[in-house]
């Protein structure tokens, strides 16, 4: 890891270059950092660069977490989940290179344009969904250490800005940056820590008890809510207010807010937001089997062929526009 820097990182601009990979353009900005297009000098391919924030570079905690970002993406092994390059330091500033993703956030979906209302998803289609972010979060929960034993990972920070749809139907679970292993390289406990987005926290993070990989099912169930009902369960305007609604397990049921929500539907997802963890799935495979099950026993058999038309009929055009201006700057 870079040490401190004794001056503040300067402020990273198109056509600067990190290592190997030269900056195209911003793509998204966070609490923590910065993802940048980026070109990859040696063949020319394109990849997402992410980046300390500068004024956060020079933190040693904000360093460890980045790297410990790096090293837990990188050692998982799924489809699902956004694959890293490596880890770079050029002159201070830490990179992650990464794969990347032509597709959008559910956060996007739902709300294609800055002025256009917010658009839920239809419930079959958001189950499909759903179901392959759930097989990509538990490849995650299951990740070992090099002798074999497992890390207890855990996201902390599974929402709709995490979860990407590709124009193939598939799914991405990114941002790692949270994430915590709940064993320490001397095999004891770690304590929980205070981070993720109040909307979409578990109870037991926001109280500051001890999380888990149910932590990220109950995460997974705010996603599925939001997404077919266009509303967060918990949000009440401020962080107190929201944490006070999330400790109380105070929201509305689906049904109450969508006419004819499907009842079974319904059902997996108040499972998976069980105030006490004990009463949810005991994994996000567990999940993801209910909802695969409820998607066999409601209709159709829906793909990756469906949900990448579904993709492009809501947010094609979007998609189109950003990727050509990409194909532009890499043109040079």
């Amino acid at each position: 890891m870079t040490s401190a820097a004794a001056q503040p990182i300067q402020e990273l601009t198109a056509g600067q270059k990190l290592g190997p990979y030269v900056l195209l353009c911003a793509i998204a900005q966070g609490g923590m950092a910065r993802v940048w297009a980026a070109r990859d000098s040696r063949d020319g391919r394109v990849v997402a660069l992410k980046t300390i924030r500068p004024e956060l570079a020079a933190d040693r905690g904000f360093q460890s977490l980045f790297v410990d970002e790096a090293r837990y993406a990188s050692s998982v092994d799924h489809g699902g989940v956004c694959r890293v390059f490596g880890l770079g330091d050029e002159h201070g500033v830490l990179y992650i290179a990464m794969e990347w993703v032509t597709g959008e956030s559910l956060a996007r979906i739902l709300k294609p344009h800055r002025d256009s209302p917010i658009q839920p998803i239809e419930p079959r289609m958001a189950a499909r969904i759903l179901a392959d972010c759930c097989s990509a979060l538990h490849a995650a929960h299951e990740l070992q250490d090099d002798h074999g034993r497992a890390l207890r990972l855990v996201h902390c920070d599974v929402s709709l800005q995490n979860l990407l749809v590709t124009v193939t139907g598939g799914v991405k679970l990114v941002d790692f940056g949270v994430a915590r292993a709940q064993r320490s390289a001397d095999g004891q406990s770690l304590p929980p820590k205070m981070d993720g987005k109040a909307a979409y926290m578990a109870p037991e993070h926001a109280a500051g008890r001890r999380i888990s990989r149910l932590s990220d099912v109950f995460t997974l169930g705010i996603c599925l809510y939001e997404v077919t009902t266009g509303v967060r369960p918990f949000s009440a305007g401020s962080w107190d207010a929201t944490i006070e609604r999330l400790l109380a397990g105070d929201f509305r049921p689906p049904s109450e807010l969508v006419a004819d929500y499907p009842p079974e539907l319904e059902r997996i997802l108040l499972r998976a937001m069980a105030l006490s963890p004990a009463h949810r799935y005991p994994s996000a495979l567990r999940m993801r089997a209910a909802l695969e099950e409820w998607l066999r026993a409601s209709g159709t058999p829906l793909g990756g062929k469906h949900v990448s038309e579904f993709l492009h009929e809501r947010v094609g055009a979007v998609i189109a526009e950003r990727e050509n201006h990409i194909r532009g700057l890499v043109r040079g």
